[in-house]
C-alpha cells in the first residue's frame, strides 16, 4: 500500500501536536492566571468533540472521498494550532481578561479536537479500502506505532521548545500539520465518490462493531487511567517526594511509550493471526499487568506491570481497528471507523473522571477495575469468536 507511509508520517506530525499541548499547558494555564480546571475543560471538550465529530467524518469520507475529508482534517490542526499560538504570543505580554483566555483556549482547543477527530478514523477507513481483511491488523499495528511515535514525540519535543518560550511549541506544532497537508495533497490519490446516502450506516448499538467499540471503550480508559493514577500511585504507595515522583513518573511513562510502539511493530509482522486472537493475547496480557500493578508497592515491578498492561494493550489497538472494518460492507468502511473512533473518544472522557473517583476508595481500585474489565474482555472475545 503506497499510501501507507504518508499515512504514518501524518498521524505522528498530527498525534505529536495534539499531545504537546500537555506539556505547556500547566504553565501556560499560570502565565494567563486561570485556574486548572480550566485546563481540564479544554483538554475534556476536546475529547467530547472528537467523540461527537469521528462518526461524522467517517460517514462524510463515504460519501465524498477519504482524500478531501483527511485533508481538511489535517489543515484544520494545523490552522487552529496557529491560532492558538497567535493567540498566546499576545496574551503572553499583554494578559487579556481571564473570560476572554478561557473562550479562546477552549475553543481553539475544541476546534483542534474537531479536526483531529478526521484523520485516525479516515486513516483506519482508508487502509480497510486498500488491504483485504487477512493482512488489515498488521497495517493497524503500523498507524497504531506511528501514533506511539506520535504520542512520545509531541510532548519531549514540546517541553524542549518550552525552554525559548511557551508559544514557541505551538507555533511549531502549527507548522507540522501544515507539512502533513502537503503530503496528503501530493500522494494520496483521489478516490471516487459514492452515492451511499441509501445505505443505513451502522449505528452506535450496532452487533456487527459491539465488540470492537469495546475493547476500543476499555484500551483508551485504561491508558488515559494509567496517565492520570501513575504520579499519585506513585507519591501514595513508594512514599517519594515531589521531585522524585516526577522523575519515576516521567521514566516509567517513557518505557511505556517505547512498550506500545514494540508491541504494534511486533503485530504488524505477524500475517497469521485473527484480530480475535490479537485481543484474547493483548487482553490476558493487559489483565496480568494490571494485576501485577495492584499487588506491587515497590519501584521495579511497579515499573513491569505497566509495561506489561501497556504490551497487551499494544496488540487490542490494531485488533479492534481491524475487527471493525472487517465486520462491514465497503460502503461502510469510514462510518464503521468512525464509530470505533467515539469510543476511543469515550474512553478519554470516562477514564479521568472514573479513575480518580475509583482512586479516592482505594489507589489500587483503579487497576483491579482495569484488571477484571481485560479479563471480561477476554471472556467476550471467546464468545465473540465462536458465534
Amino acid at each position: 500500500m503506497k499510501e501507507m507511509k504518508t499515512l504514518m508520517i501524518v498521524n505522528v506530525l498530527c498525534v505529536a501536536a495534539m499531545m504537546a499541548f500537555l506539556a505547556v499547558v500547566g504553565p501556560l494555564i499560570r502565565a494567563l492566571r486561570m485556574q486548572e480546571w480550566h485546563a481540564g475543560l479544554s483538554v475534556a471538550l476536546a475529547g467530547i468533540l472528537w467523540v461527537v465529530m469521528a462518526r461524522y467524518w467517517g460517514k462524510k469520507s463515504d460519501r465524498i472521498g477519504r482524500k478531501p475529508i483527511l485533508l481538511i482534517g489535517v489543515l484544520g490542526v494545523g490552522i487552529s494550532y496557529l491560532f492558538l499560538a497567535i493567540f498566546v504570543d499576545y496574551a503572553l505580554f499583554n494578559v487579556p481578561a481571564l473570560a476572554i483566555s478561557l473562550c479562546m483556549i477552549v475553543l481553539v482547543r475544541g476546534s483542534i479536537g474537531v479536526f483531529y477527530a478526521a484523520i485516525p478514523a479516515v486513516s483506519s477507513a482508508l487502509i480497510a479500502d486498500k488491504i483485504d481483511p487477512q493482512n488489515r491488523t498488521g497495517y493497524m499495528a503500523k498507524l497504531g506505532a506511528s501514533n506511539g511515535i506520535g504520542m512520545i514525540l509531541g510532548p519531549a519535543l514540546g517541553g524542549f521548545l518550552a525552554v525559548y518560550g511557551l508559544q514557541v511549541p505551538l507555533y511549531t506544532f502549527a507548522i507540522l500539520p501544515m507539512i502533513a497537508a502537503f503530503l496528503v495533497y501530493k500522494t494520496i490519490p483521489k478516490t471516487p465518490k459514492h452515492h451511499v446516502e441509501e445505505v443505513p450506516h451502522p449505528r452506535w448499538s450496532d452487533a456487527r462493531l459491539r465488540l470492537a467499540m469495546i475493547a476500543a471503550f476499555l484500551t483508551m480508559y485504561s491508558v488515559v487511567t494509567s496517565q492520570v493514577c501513575l504520579g499519585f500511585f506513585v507519591l501514595d504507595t513508594l512514599a517519594l517526594d515531589a521531585s522524585e515522583t516526577a522523575k519515576v513518573t516521567g521514566i516509567i511513562l517513557s518505557l511505556v511509550g517505547i512498550c506500545f510502539i514494540v508491541a504494534q511493530i511486533f503485530v504488524s509482522k505477524q500475517t497469521r493471526v485473527t484480530p480475535h486472537m490479537w485481543l484474547r493475547m493483548g487482553g490476558s496480557i493487559a489483565a496480568l499487568g494490571y494485576g501485577i500493578i495492584s499487588v506491587t508497592h515497590t519501584l521495579i515491578p511497579l515499573g513491569i506491570g505497566f509495561c506489561v498492561a501497556t504490551f497487551g494493550m499494544g496488540f487490542i489497538f490494531p485488533a479492534f481497528q481491524a475487527l471493525a472494518a472487517n465486520n462491514v460492507s465497503e460502503l461502510e468502511q469510514g462510518a464503521a471507523a468512525g464509530t470505533v473512533s467515539s469510543a476511543q473518544g469515550m474512553g478519554m472522557i470516562v477514564g479521568p473522571m472514573a479513575s480518580t473517583l475509583l482512586y479516592k476508595i482505594d489507589p489500587i481500585v483503579p487497576f483491579v477495575f482495569a484488571a477484571v474489565a481485560f479479563a471480561l474482555l477476554v471472556v467476550f472475545a471467546f464468545r465473540k469468536a465462536h458465534v
